[in-house]
């Protein structure tokens, strides 16, 4: 006769893997322990951070000043892409990368931009902010040194010169003229006094007309108005016109500059209207 064991708190025989099973009982207060432990570590939890642990101390940081885009910061900026521009004029013109057609309007050009930069300064003054007196911090670490690099060729970088660096001036000059315009034509409507806001704009028609002239060197003089049939393709590089639209456009400037690579892609860039981190703050320390 069979013997059954009701006894169900004491361990049965050895399962088959060797360790001995557990009865019912037991299995009881296992669980109630484990539900026990699980409250306690919930009550003194909760100070672990879910992110993930790092070793040695984090170094201090400092808070960035606050944003404030003042009448300053916009005049400060304006002064600053004069003075980028200027810098421009001057490189090509040292490194005689113009055609000898448009030395002369390059060099009025860059007088146009150093006594725009003057009178923004002295804007600057008038309503209490310090004049900033260096080329566009993000044009100059970013911009510019890619812009140069298209057309002078970087060896380091793997970036062959340009096959026509005359060519590729005259548009950079058209870009940033047509760049300086609609800054200007964009802070109109951002400055406070309707006296800024006039000599904004008149600044904003000299450098329409520059971009005007630079577009019709680069182009050609038509007989007049005449229809033209769309092409099939956009040009590689774009048109520069003289009269882009009706009215001053603020959708950025398109550059496509430097030798084709083996598929026949040049180098493109669009300068677009200064934004917040193009704008020259009054912390902002020039490093010229």
């Amino acid at each position: 006769m069979t013997t059954v064991n009701h006894d169900l708190s004491r361990p049965t025989s050895p399962n088959a893997a060797g360790l001995p099973s557990l009865g019912r009982r037991q299995l009881f207060r296992l669980g109630g322990l484990s539900v026990a432990t699980a409250a306690v570590v919930a009550a003194c939890g909760g100070t672990e951070s879910p992110g993930i642990a790092r070793i040695g101390l984090a170094p201090t940081t400092t808070d960035l000043p606050p944003a404030n885009i003042s009448d300053s910061v916009l005049l400060r900026t304006a002064a600053s892409i004069e003075r980028s521009a200027i810098g421009v004029y001057t490189t090509a013109l040292d490194a005689g990368l113009l055609p000898s057609a448009a030395i002369a309007a390059a060099e009025r050009f860059r007088d146009d931009h150093v006594a725009h930069a003057e009178a923004v300064d002295a804007l600057t003054t008038e309503v209490g902010g310090e004049p900033f007196t260096c080329g566009n911090p993000r044009l100059e670490e970013i911009t510019i040194p890619a812009i140069l690099a298209a057309v002078l060729g970087d060896e380091a970088a793997g970036i062959p010169a340009s096959d026509n660096p005359q060519r590729d001036v005259m548009n950079i000059a058209f870009a940033l003229e047509s760049y300086a315009a609609e800054t200007y034509q964009s802070f109109v409507p951002m400055l406070s006094l309707p006296s800024l806001r006039g000599e904004a704009i008149r600044i904003a028609g000299d450098e329409a007309r520059h971009s005007s002239v630079l577009a019709l060197a680069i182009t050609g003089r038509p007989a007049g108005y005449v229809q033209r049939e769309v092409p099939a393709s956009p040009p590689q590089i774009p048109v520069a016109y003289a009269l882009p639209s009706r009215f001053g456009t603020l959708g950025g400037v398109p550059l496509v500059i430097g030798a084709a690579d083996e598929v026949g892609q040049r180098r493109a860039f669009s300068l677009d209207t200064p934004s917040l981190n193009t704008f020259v703050y009054d912390s902002t320390e020039g490093s010229c």
